[in-house]
């Protein structure tokens, strides 16, 4: 059997027989039990500098009655202060089997004394024995170092742990002898163990159970090097706390407390930290992880300080170096309870929140820790974040830090400024940090958009109060240099492309990852591609603004992709709150707008909501609609929002209308750039099956007024379509008979085209009034007939302006045929479904332009008319035009009349 188990057995056995010794002891009564405490706790420093290699020396005593305490003694813990430090890894270390089951078997190296403990005990081996400390080997799990004594002839193992809430020492003795009666004990642990002045104090267990020590001394046969530091914050008010458990009531521990020396000097420690950080990717506007070192030379020196340990750490990267929106897509998170903040639970980060990893060289510890950079959960206030997690060797941390993002320019600030209780970071030294940020496609940042080198900037504040290390760390950007520039690609159309019918229209804009970041799009339409705009209930004014429209107001969706390298971030993302597109009314002059409203929903992230909208301008003169949006976000919440594509899709049955001409037509934008650069990128479009339309317009013309000659009559010309599919009409001209000619003289009251366009024409150049239907709007549009010049036209143009949702100007050129009679010709007509239009002239000297030439009731009057639709068909026409040759209008001759 090995002598590690025998051990453990010596240990349960003097457990066993702690029963036997209660009985035995006559000083002690079973109803007194109640009264074991810890009646005192001491802690002094051989030197209170601040960083000194000093010994400590920590004490406590238990309440007594005739020699003997009022409980047997199951388990002692020392709660050290924060930065109270020992580190046993360049000492020597005695294995279980070289310590021994007794004080005579012990045969632990002299070098792997780290002290000496005077312990008190009472029971059969009564008295007082000076004891060796030795360092042993841990035994792994949560116990990060173990030492090793005697009191009297029991073994006692002692446990170091780290408190995983504010990151001190606990030694423990757990399980205890308890036929030892532990009364109390005073260890020094030496702050330079093979200082020559530890020599007289070099003694064996059997040295110390018989009560010698070796004449003149003995050698540790070792280098000195330190052992203990003290702490290097002079601020903290520390205190030590002792707490015993007895074997009779395991449920009731009972505690002391001690002030601990106050540390001094803390102007003396050196902390001279610095700071590097490498960029996983060196290609300019591409995603890239980092590397970042940070180094704090340690001293090893006996003769010197220690170094400071560190308090707070800020570190600004470099501006341009920001927070790419790719890595949100599929990113999850960790909140405080999953990290287990606060508390000793394990950390149970779920493994999709997961960033990077961390190495941490702790010169106390055996080995470097390895850990892991977990996606804090953003809460209000405190939106970006990452814990720092490890949990070996008997060291649970988790570190919060935060990353501020400068809302103007997306510059981030990684704050390290601890834990709130502590008022720092734990006071642990360490060598060297390393973070490790993956790269790839979803890595959490952007590079710069040009090459050159750029500098973190960084402040390092040590526990001492002293200035902050502070410096700049280079980086360099070298490759991907030629990108930039500005050249958007467009692609559009309605997904059917037959003409006249409905059909969902699309609209995708990319941008090449490395270019300009679009910042206002115009989309200018062909003319006939049109909306179905009555029917829509429009988003109220008030809630245009903050994109709280009612569903009844939507017509279409929005995608947009953000971010750098090769899988930017789609939103909206699957399970995230979904975008919309809704029809509202005016805005910024035009007669309608478009109200887009994307959640700005990744991963753990939400960045509000983004509320764009598009101002939709008619042209008056084509009906050509042109959609202009407000300036596009660039940042948000500190995020440069790279768009890589913007997708609209607008699929509200029965809305969007295919034209009724197959010419081949363009999809323009015009986009401008955030650096104010411009591009016109445009697609081509085309409507098909135009042949398979009817058309088959009618036309109804009626004079009203005097008949006779050199009579002014009004009129009244009706256009209307029938059910179904037809094509628009293209071209219009009317003319009428010889009967009828232009009176010249009325041709004086006119308005210019300026004046027209700005729609301030004056009353006095209304000739009449028009009114068209269209299926595209629940009213119709209406208006007043003018004159105008200015058109390069012989004579004034007759405009009819009708207005109504939106604003039409139909535009005729006025002439006379061979015959002389008078024709108007609309030459261009907007490819527009209209299912009634009604052209009312007034008549009169005053305003009418035609005349009669003779008595019009002398013979059927009728019209020429001729009229071809946008897919090319003709209608030729010759309507009788309704005169009312009722009673009193009788002809009076020949060609003639009163």
């Amino acid at each position: 059997m090995s002598r590690p188990i025998l051990i453990r057995i010596s240990l349960v056995l003097a457990a066993m027989a702690s029963w036997f010794a209660l009985a035995a002891s006559p000083a002690l009564a079973i109803e007194e039990f109640d009264r074991y405490a810890v009646e005192s706790a001491s802690a002094s420093l051989s030197s209170t500098q601040a960083g000194a290699h000093a010994d400590l020396t920590v004490g406590f005593a238990l309440a007594q009655k005739a020699g003997e305490p009022y409980g047997l003694t199951r388990d002692i813990f020392f709660s050290l202060p924060a930065g109270v430090i020992g580190n046993p890894q360049q000492l020597q270390r005695c294995t279980l089997v070289q310590f021994g089951e007794a004080p005579a078997e012990s045969r632990c190296p002299v070098s792997s004394q780290v002290g000496v403990s005077e312990v008190t005990l009472g029971g059969l081996n009564a008295g007082t024995f000076l004891e060796p400390v030795y360092n042993m080997a841990p035994p792994g799990g949560d116990v990060v170092a173990r030492f090793a004594l005697f009191a009297g002839p029991y073994p006692v193992l002692v446990n170091i742990r780290v408190d995983p809430i504010d990151y001190s020492l606990t030694a423990a003795i757990e399980g205890a002898a308890s036929v030892a009666s532990l009364i109390g004990a005073q260890s020094t642990f030496w702050g330079v163990p093979a200082a020559r002045s530890h020599d007289a104090l070099r003694l064996t267990p059997l040295e110390a159970l018989e009560f010698k020590t070796p004449p003149g001394g003995r050698e540790a046969g070792a280098p000195e090097v330190p052992f203990m530091t003290n702490p290097t914050d002079c601020a903290t008010q520390r205190r030590l706390t002792v707490t015993a458990v007895s074997y009779q009531l395991p449920g009731q521990p009972k505690s002391a407390t001690t002030p601990f020396p106050q540390i001094t000097g803390c102007g003396l420690p050196a902390f001279e930290a610095q700071m590097s950080l490498t960029p996983t990717s060196v290609e300019a506007a591409s995603a890239t992880g980092v590397d970042a070192t940070v180094k704090i030379p340690q001293s090893e020196s006996p003769n010197t300080l220690g170094t400071s340990t560190l308090k707070s750490a800020l570190v600004t990267l470099p501006e341009g170096l920001a927070i790419n929106p790719a890595a949100g897509d599929g990113l999850g998170a960790c909140s405080d309870q999953q990290v287990g903040y606060g508390n000793a639970a394990a950390p149970a980060c779920p493994d999709d929140a997961k960033l990077g990893t961390a190495e941490i060289e702790v010169p106390a510890l055996e080995r470097t820790l390895q850990g892991a950079i977990y996606q804090r959960t953003p809460e209000p206030g405190r939106l970006f974040g990452f814990w720092l997690v490890t949990d070996e060797q008997g060291v649970r941390l988790k570190l919060p830090a935060e990353i501020q993002a400068n809302p103007l320019t997306g510059q981030l600030t990684t704050v390290f400024d601890g834990i709130p209780a502590l008022g720092g970071l734990p006071q642990v030294p360490f060598g060297e940090f390393r973070l490790h940020f993956f790269g790839g496609p979803r890595a959490p940042l952007s590079t710069p958009s040009t090459c050159g080198t750029y500098q973190t900037h960084y402040s390092f504040t040590p526990w001492t109060g002293r200035p902050a290390a502070v410096g700049d760390a280079p980086m360099r950007i070298s490759s991907g240099c030629g990108k930039g520039g500005f050249d958007p690609r467009i692609a559009a159309g309605t997904l059917r492309a037959g003409a006249g019918t409905y059909a969902p229209f699309t609209f995708d804009l990319t941008r090449a990852d490395g270019e300009a970041n679009p910042r206002t799009i115009s989309v200018h339409l062909p003319e006939g591609l049109l909306a179905k705009l009555g029917g829509v209930a429009l988003c109220p004014e008030g809630a245009a603004g903050s994109g709280s429209c009612p569903a009844s107001s939507q017509v279409g969706v929005v995608k947009a992709a953000s971010g750098v390298g090769p899988a930017p971030l789609w939103i909206p993302q699957p399970g995230k709150a979904p975008t919309a597109v809704y029809l509202a009314g005016p805005y910024k002059g035009a007669p309608y707008s478009l109200v887009s409203v994307v959640p700005a929903q990744a991963g753990p992230f939400d960045l509000g909501t983004v509320v764009n909208r598009a101002a939709i301008a008619i042209d008056p003169e084509t009906s050509e609609a042109t959609i202009t949006t407000d300036p596009l976000p660039q940042i948000l919440e500190g995020v440069p929002i790279a768009y890589r594509a913007i997708d609209v899709t607008v699929d509200r049955p029965e809305f969007t209308l295919n034209p009724t001409s197959c010419e081949p037509k363009t999809i323009s934008a015009g986009v401008t750039a955030s650096n104010g650069a411009t591009a016109t990128p445009s697609t081509g479009f085309q409507a098909t099956d135009c042949a398979k339309l009817g058309f088959a317009p009618r036309l109804k013309v009626q004079l009203k007024g005097p008949t006779r000659r050199t009579g002014h009559p009004a009129l009244k010309a009706v256009l209307t379509y029938p059910k179904g599919a037809q094509a628009n009409i293209a071209r219009a001209q009317v003319g009428l008979p010889h009967s009828l000619f232009l009176d010249q003289g009325n041709l004086n009251k006119t308005c210019t085209r300026p004046v027209l366009l700005a729609g301030h024409c004056p009353k006095s150049t209304v000739y009449g009034h028009a009114k068209a239907w269209t299926p595209l709007l629940a009213e119709p549009l209406r208006g007043p007939v003018y004159l105008v010049g200015g058109f390069g036209y012989k004579l004034p143009a007759l405009v009819a302006e009708l207005d109504g949702k939106v604003r039409i100007l139909l535009k005729g050129r006025v002439d006379t045929t061979r015959q002389h009679g008078i024709r108007n010709t609309f030459e261009v007509v907007p490819d527009a479904p209209v299912s009634r239009f009604v052209l009312q002239m007034k008549g009169g000297k005053k305003y009418s332009l035609i005349e009669n030439s003779e008595n019009l009731c002398a013979k059927t009057q009728r019209a020429n008319a001729r009229f071809v639709g946008q897919n090319g068909a003709v209608s030729q026409q010759h309507p009788k035009i309704a005169v009312g040759c009722g009673k009193g209008h009788g002809k009076r001759g020949k060609g003639g009349g009163r």
